[in-house]
This record gives structure tokens, sequence and C-alpha cells, in this order.
């Protein structure tokens, strides 16, 4: 376990800048993940199979373009984010609020493990053998939000815990993004609520990377860039780009080829060429 103090220069940067930044936080596992880029993915613990599967897709997603996500251990959509950010070796951080002795709820303490075994982290305000309090968990998610550069809302009740989250966010100067949700579904009433006052509405995760202009950059060998420029998110033929640019279908094909395996472009049906998103 590393204790650090906000004196100590491995501190989480962002959270010397909230209200009532913790004085000390214990933490097994990655410390250094605290300064980087990351996002919290937060929700309901009773989660729908809609809630379950936008927060499996964005903490997949966006943990493969590099980004760090951040949740509260929790049981719902706390755990699927988890779980799916550490697909392909990317990192998750959980902010708990007990001790390190004490893990809370315990059937997830398999998953605290398997989070710093991943190169993750588990970080608390709480001392060791600091037993849950109902107390702690609003307070903690001032951190949940503190440390991330902004919070995503997949699912969440009236009076959820995840709208305190968000109110942090807020109070912080952090984004708040949001999933929308059905009307009639009482799990996602105050994503919309959220959304209608002025959280932005996201329907991919790339909506999330674009904000924080953290999408990655394409680079495009300078023998393919001609070609690479002919092709958009409408189909086109290699013929096509023949006649547009006079060269030999063969030299054509093959640096369609070579775009395709390199995972720029893919062949769809009627052996027509589109950029992949």
């Amino acid at each position: 376990m590393k204790i650090l103090s906000k004196t100590n220069k491995f501190y989480p940067k962002r959270l010397l800048n909230i209200h009532n930044p913790p004085s000390k936080l214990y933490i097994e596992g990655n410390y250094k993940l605290l300064n980087s880029n990351s996002i919290a993915i937060v929700g309901t613990r009773k989660c729908t199979e809609y809630g379950k599967k936008y927060s499996a897709k964005f903490a997949k997603e966006l943990s493969q373009k590099g980004m760090c996500i951040v949740s509260g251990l929790a049981i719902g959509i706390d755990t699927v984010a988890h779980i799916n950010s550490m697909e392909e070796l990317g990192k998750t951080i959980a902010v708990i609020g007990s001790g390190f002795k004490h893990i809370y709820p315990e059937e997830n303490e398999w998953l605290f493990h398997k989070i710093i075994e991943n190169g993750g982290c588990v970080v608390s305000e709480y001392y060791l053998d600091e037993e849950k309090d109902t107390a702690n968990f609003p307070a903690r998610n001032r951190i949940i939000s503190g440390l991330a550069l902004g919070v995503l809302v997949v699912e969440a009740p009236y009076r959820s815990g995840s709208t305190i989250t968000a109110k942090h966010a807020r109070l912080q100067g952090k984004e708040v993004f949001c999933i929308p949700n059905r009307l009639d579904e009482p799990e996602g009433y105050s994503t919309n609520w959220l959304i209608q006052n002025g959280a932005n509405l996201v329907m991919e995760p790339d909506d999330i990377l674009q904000y924080y202009d953290l999408q990655p950059k394409i680079t495009i060998p300078k023998e393919y860039e001609e070609i690479y420029n002919l092709v958009s998110t409408q189909p086109i033929s290699a013929n096509e780009i023949c006649k547009m640019t006079g060269k030999k279908i063969s030299e054509i094909m093959q640096i369609l080829f070579m775009l395709e395996l390199d995972g720029y472009i893919k062949c769809v049906a009627g052996n027509k060429y589109i950029k992949k998103e």
C-alpha cells in the first residue's frame, strides 16, 4: 500500500483543485494512473440490460483509445465499467468508501484484486480499518469526479448517487456526459433529467474523445495519402479511383489492400471501400 499526502509529487493534480481534497490517499496498485487522462463512468446498481450494454461499450472503447476509467467498485454500472475497461490491457481506477480491510461490497472483493493485478489501482481516503459507512459514499463521489476529466452517467434513477457525482463534477468545473434513456424507464430518469438541465448528450465514445480533443491522430504513409483521401464514408470502388487518378488498377488495388490491412479502410458490399470510423 502507498500513502500519498497532498505535498507528495504523485498526489493527483486534479484533486488539488477540488473543494476539500483528501489530506491523504491510501492506494493499492499503480498510483501513477492517478494523473492520467481519465473519464469517470457511473450509474445505478440496479442497471437494465440497456445500461449494461452501453456501460460496457463506452468503458471498453474509451480504454482502448487510451482513457483510464474511474468508477466506484459498486454493483451494477460500476462493475460493468471496471470489467470492460480491462479488456485488451486497458486500465481502471476504483475509488472506495471504506478502508482496504473492509472492501465493499464484499461480493466485489475479487474485482478489487483483479483491478490491481491488471495494472490498475484502488483508492481510498480512509485508513485500512475504516468500516463502510453510508455517509462515506457521497463524500467518496467527489474523488471519483475529481480524478477524472469529466463524468459519464450511463443510467441513473431519481435521487441516484450518480447525480451526486454529477453535481460534484459541475462544482469542480468538469463536464457531465449522459447517455439518453427511454422516458418510461425509471432507472434512466436522472440521465434524461441531467441532459435537460445542461449535461452533454453522447451517443458514441468518440463524442467524449472529440470533446477533449483526444482522438488518436491517423498517420497515413505518404505514398498512400492520395488514395486514402479519396476514400470517405461513402463507398467507392477501385475502378472509380482509377478513373479519378489515372493510376493503373494494379497499383490502386495494392494500395487499397495495404490500407485495409493496416486498418485505415474496410471493404464493403460490391467490392467498394469506406474509411474506418
